[in-house]
């Protein structure tokens, strides 16, 4: 039996027995009321791969399966690509990926809603839009498939390897030329035909700046800033807002630590709020820390406030 389902406030008793009485005409008369909206499909793993395994929605895979299947290798070989390239491994040998049941984009979480439902506990990983699998760009059947994929690892790694609250108006997220320099260069080792119209995009000059990083020192530099970062224990959210001038010169002090030639040059009017000063005292303040014997209360509460951007404490 349908029910009338009543509006607003308080309402006379006339006016429920009014209500009472239309509910059982249109009963009698056959007439139905509002339709329940139908559940959506149910979101499933599909895949257990070497480095991922795959999740999407029901439907959605059944009408594509064989577009998604085509990024099963492509994944795991994304995969094994960049952590070979950086020489870093990220916290879990395996992590999830969302075929997305929306359109037009991706996604990388600490924890996917979505996939969680499944799971039953918090879930890593990367969520890429189902229609970038089949779609067409530039003459290439899944080109945002490959795209997304990239891409969104690399912003996973990051997070995952080193730490989230990468600045974001000049390394990742609302402006994302790392994860494009890093993308690309997977691209062209795996898939160079989506390659050669990915790189377009990074003609600007952040993404010079990256790539001319990438091809002067290697992937050598960003592994040596990485493994540096996780070694101090640096987490980017300690260091002001997102964006801050304290947050990038953080950022940019150890790729300098890392890079064999000053890259004051290389930063200056390109990278958003960097000073070469700034970045000098942060060195400075690390190296006074790190000076001294482990165990040393000195060390300890020099350390901690140069973790909290507190960096002049440690200057003489």
């Amino acid at each position: 039996m349908s029910t009338l389902r009543l509006t607003g406030g308080c309402r006379p008793r006339g006016c429920l027995l009014a209500a009472a009485m239309l509910s059982l005409l249109c009963t009698s008369a056959g007439l139905a009321g509002p339709a329940e909206p139908a559940p959506k499909p149910p979101i499933v793993k599909v895949h257990e791969g070497k480095c991922w395994t795959w999740y999407a929605r029901q439907d959605q895979y059944d009408e594509h399966q064989k577009d998604v299947e085509r990024f099963f290798d492509y994944a795991d070989r994304a995969f094994e690509y960049l952590t070979g390239a950086w020489g870093l491994k990220p916290r879990q040998e395996k992590y999830a990926l969302l075929v997305w049941p929306q359109t037009g984009g991706g996604f990388a979480a600490g924890d996917i809603g979505e996939v969680r439902a499944v799971t039953g506990k918090p879930t890593t990983g990367i969520g890429v839009s189902y229609d970038a699998f089949f779609n067409e760009a530039n003459g290439v059947k899944g080109y945002w498939g490959y795209v997304l994929i990239a891409h969104e690892m690399v912003n996973l790694f990051t997070a995952q390897i080193v730490s989230g609250g990468w600045p974001e108006d000049w390394w990742a997220n609302h402006k994302s030329p790392f994860p494009l320099m890093t993308a690309v260069q997977i691209e062209y080792a795996l898939v160079p035909q989506v390659a050669i119209h990915h790189a377009k995009q990074q003609e600007n000059p952040l993404g010079r700046m990256f790539l001319r990083l990438k091809d002067q020192f290697g992937w050598a530099l960003f592994r040596r800033a990485f493994a540096a970062a996780i070694e101090d224990g640096i987490q980017w959210d300690r260091f002001g807002a997102n964006p801050s001038a304290l947050r990038t010169n953080m950022v940019c002090a150890y790729l300098q630590l890392a890079s064999p030639e000053d890259l004051a040059s290389t930063f200056k009017g390109v990278v958003p709020s960097f000073d070469a000063k700034t970045v000098a005292e942060i060195l400075q303040a690390r190296q006074k820390w790190r000076a001294l014997p482990e165990g040393d209360s000195k060390r300890a509460g020099l350390k901690n406030a140069y973790l909290h951007g507190e960096f002049r404490a440690g200057s003489p």
